[in-house]
């Protein structure tokens, strides 16, 4: 662990990532100084899985409910650049998964490219939101005054919008294949209607589940597959092999990320990764 963490600190870090009910993140409470919140901030660092560039990039989301989310980047060997996960898409995408339903500031180790910036303005209040780099301090409308995109409402935006009405013809499913439809329902794919869902399951038996999470933009945008492996990777159980995967999404859907994930998941492991594509949306457009 990072000798950047204050040794008071290191201790206590290390025991909580090793809990098994670990899943990146800590609740604060008033006696954390700014101190110990930049401590998280270096061991989201640790979290950081970059093969290519080695440069290693941490961020916090802290929650309007006392929660601190953890982010770190990730890189993917065997398929483009563009796959990558930015450590503040991490960290927004940690907090999003666990349903928290705004976020307050951002502490981020690295000032936020412009890829991170226009993905943040999915966010309701999004100009309001303040992002912080060494000590210094700036409103996201600051750091990009011109962004491609209208003001997400509230209730419609990535954390708070509601779940899509969605059913599947396919009977016998399997559990990782529920799971995965689950995951599609609380999509949020508000440019292409194209909900997908995608869950992990490793060989101890714990599911990590994610769901696509789309920028106006579009190359922002987060494909499920990435968003479960972010979700593994920030847990106690980032190390544990992976069995079997299952992706779902809609059949009609113009946007399609299976074969995508595939060369994803086989660039990690052999695991077999099951589809549902039978899936189709009964109502709700946002």
């Amino acid at each position: 662990m990072s000798h950047n963490i204050p040794s008071r600190l290191r201790d206590e870090y290390k025991k909580a990532v090793a809990d098994a009910e670990f899943l990146g993140s800590f609740l604060l409470n008033n006696g954390n100084s700014q101190s110990d919140i930049e401590s998280l901030l270096e061991l989201a660092r640790e979290f950081a899985r970059p093969p290519i560039s080695g440069f290693r990039v941490g961020a916090l989301a802290i929650g309007t409910s006392g929660k601190c989310y953890l982010g770190a980047n990730m890189e993917f060997v065997g398929v483009p650049l563009h796959a990558s996960l930015h450590a503040e898409q991490s960290a927004v995408l940690n907090a999003w998964t666990h349903g928290e339903e705004a976020i307050e500031a951002l502490i981020v180790s690295e000032s936020p490219c412009g890829h991170c910036r226009q993905f943040l303005f999915e966010l309701h209040d999004a100009t309001e939101l303040t992002i912080t780099v060494r000590g210094a301090s700036q409103k996201l409308g600051e750091l990009m005054p011109e962004p491609f995109a209208e003001p997400r409402k509230k209730g419609h935006s990535l954390l708070d919008s509601s779940p899509q009405c969605l059913d599947c013809s396919q009977s016998n499913l399997s559990e990782n294949a529920r799971h995965a439809i689950e995951a599609a329902r609380c999509s949020y794919s508000p440019y292409s209607h194209s909900p997908e869902g995608f869950v992990i399951e490793t060989e101890s038996g714990q599911r990590f589940v994610g769901r696509n999470a789309e920028s106006i933009a579009f190359n922002p945008s987060v494909p499920a597959v990435v968003t479960a492996l972010n979700q593994m990777n920030l847990s106690a159980h980032r190390e544990t092999p992976i069995s079997q995967c299952a992706h779902a999404n809609l059949a009609s859907a113009l946007p399609h990320s299976l074969a995508f994930s595939e060369q994803l998941i086989r660039g990690i492991c052999n695991a077999p990764v099951e589809s549902v594509s039978a899936i189709q949306a009964v109502a709700t457009r946002r």
